[in-house]
């Protein structure tokens, strides 16, 4: 048998080879002119390299390991196990037709977004390659699809293709002019052709919708194995279904106390429409958001919260005009593991000067004073792009570590940071305080509705109308934000910010009781780091000596 490190280059060579769109993401170029191979054979070949994967690391003697080479195993077995399961328990292929879509989405997105690793020809010469290889994607997914694949997912599908369509018009046109004539006369002519075979696909899709007969939910016993195998927490669903409508209560209670401490005469839903109206006018949102990054960044050296690591920086800048149609507000490009930048972005779509006077003054409440620095902070100091730095450099000797991450700890690091500032004296302006309070009612209401849709039969109505009422998102963003959460990679999903940072919080006591005197949050949140993006639970055993619920 292998060595265990063998062994782990083996997968990830796997991994990267067998999803050459991930890999592009991930900051790997080695695969930039394929798409993959998603025949159903394909993917039979790789779900047998996969069990094949997880026997051998599971014949490999955890205690003859060392700690960080334990750590490993148990990541890669995550990731396997996961996808040996989802593989085995939703038929993706046949079942997701927005899955290939977005998938194709990505494969040109991630090329766009490589500036840093590859000059703009290379750019060019390579999503011209994937651009030519589309069609033939195209007729694999059509093979594949079949009756068992939910209504929503079909009409998702539908919705995707006209969304890639716009992008392909503005973001890969718009990218294509950038370069010189010849290629971009090529890249042009790949583009009208996968415009052409976009358009039967949808036919192909309008013409299944009214055959399909699937639904949505991944069932209890799928959703309780990402909770206890993927996650490593202590919940099923009836447990995490319960947590969530605790912890609403809980939230809701808040909210309405702060509200009335603020102002007794005001429901809190008049005082965050209050709030959005103290707004920076469009020409201001550059320098609003670079003054709460700076102002963000400055509080964490100042409050001794983290290290920020030499080399790192972050940006404010405007998001390119050929990538606004698919981003309102804007998009968060935090460094990719593999790649060669300790840089992340905060891209901001500035106002449509074509837009109505109405549309502009939404977009504007909508980029709230309270907002910006609520996001910032989320986004920037101390959230997503600090975190993805100490990732990436913790992983420099694991790169099964540095290409896997956990949702528990991401996005539980990135709600435990809003706790975070608050109790530290960042969040002294009451509006942010109240934007955040509500956003805590909306995390909380998430949990309910993730475990409500995939095991309890909740409609998608009743899920859009728990947002609207509970949490007052307007009926639009509801739907979107439910539409995500019935995704097939999305069980348990919406769940992980709230369960991650309770999990943050209750390892980081459990740490100050054992560090005593030693201990201070530079040192918690440094140590916290330094492993990557496991489950929280494995950072608890290197931390603690002991699981998290021992």
């Amino acid at each position: 048998m292998p060595q265990l490190a063998q062994l782990l280059e083996e997968y990830l060579t796997f991994v990267l080879s067998e999803d050459p769109i991930e890999a592009t993401r991930l900051g790997v170029h080695d695969y930039d002119e394929q798409l993959g191979n998603d025949s159903l054979d394909a993917l039979s070949s790789a779900a047998e390299k996969r069990t094949d994967f997880i026997t051998q690391l599971e014949a490999v003697d955890p205690d003859t390991l060392s700690i960080d080479e334990a750590m490993d195993r148990s990541v890669a077995l995550i990731d396997l196990k996961t996808k040996k399961r989802r593989h085995e328990d939703l038929h993706i292929w046949a079942r997701a037709p927005y899955w290939y879509v977005e998938r194709l989405g990505s494969a040109y997105s991630g090329l766009l977004n490589a500036a840093e690793d590859l000059a703009p020809a290379e750019q060019g010469r390579r999503l011209r390659t994937r651009l030519a290889a589309t069609s033939g994607y195209l007729d694999t997914a059509q093979q594949n699809l079949s009756t068992n694949a939910p209504p929503l997912y079909v009409e998702m599908g539908i919705t995707a293709v006209d969304g890639l369509q716009r992008f392909l018009d503005q973001a890969v046109m718009g990218f294509a002019e950038t370069l010189e004539a010849s290629l971009k006369g090529e890249v042009h002519a790949e583009v009208v052709r996968v415009q052409d075979r976009l358009t039967t696909f949808k036919a192909f899709l309008a013409d299944l919708h009214p055959r399909a007969q699937g639904h949505f939910a991944c069932g209890p016993a799928h959703f309780d194995f990402l909770l206890r195998e993927f996650h490593l927490l202590d919940f099923d669903h009836q447990s995490l279904y319960e947590f969530g409508q605790e912890e609403m209560g809980k939230d809701r209670a808040a909210l309405e106390a702060y509200a009335r401490e603020l102002d007794p005469n005001r429901s809190w839903i008049e005082q965050l429409e209050a709030i959005k109206s103290h707004h920076p006018r469009g020409e201001e949102f550059l320098d609003t958001y670079h003054a709460e990054m700076v102002r963000a960044r400055r509080h964490c050296v100042d409050t001794y919260l983290i290290t920020l690591p030499a080399g790192e920086s972050a940006q404010v800048v405007w998001l390119p005009e050929y990538l606004r149609a698919g981003a309102p507000l804007g998009l968060m490009h935090t460094v990719p593991p593999f790649s060669n930048s300790l840089s992340s972005q905060l891209l901001l779509t500035p106002l449509d000067p074509n837009a109505s006077a109405e549309r502009q003054e939404q977009h504007m409440r909508d980029n709230c004073y309270a907002f910006a620095r609520s996001i910032t902070l989320h986004e920037i100091y101390p959230g997503h792009h600090t975190q993805k730095v100490h990732h990436k450099l913790a992983t420099v000797n694991s790169p099964v570590r540095r290409y896997f991450s956990s949702p528990v700890f991401v996005e539980g690091w990135g709600l435990y940071t809003e706790d975070l500032m608050e109790e530290t004296g960042f969040m002294d302006d009451p509006a942010v305080k109240l934007f955040k309070l509500r956003n805590a009612l909306w995390r909380s209401a998430r949990v309910v509705v993730d475990s409500g849709l995939h095991t309890r039969n909740m409609s998608f109505a009743n899920a859009v109308d728990l947002l609207h009422r509970e949490v007052l998102l307007d009926p639009h963003m509801a739907e979107g934000e439910v539409r995500r959460y019935t995704t097939h990679n999305n069980p348990t999903y919406p769940s992980a910010y709230l369960l991650g940072k309770t999990a943050i919080h209750a390892l980081r006591a459990r740490w100050q009781a054992q560090q005593d005197n030693a201990y201070s949050l530079q040192r918690f949140h440094d140590t916290l780091l330094s492993y990557g993006s496991p489950p929280v639970k494995l950072v608890a055993e290197r931390m603690l000596g002991v699981g998290i619920g021992d």
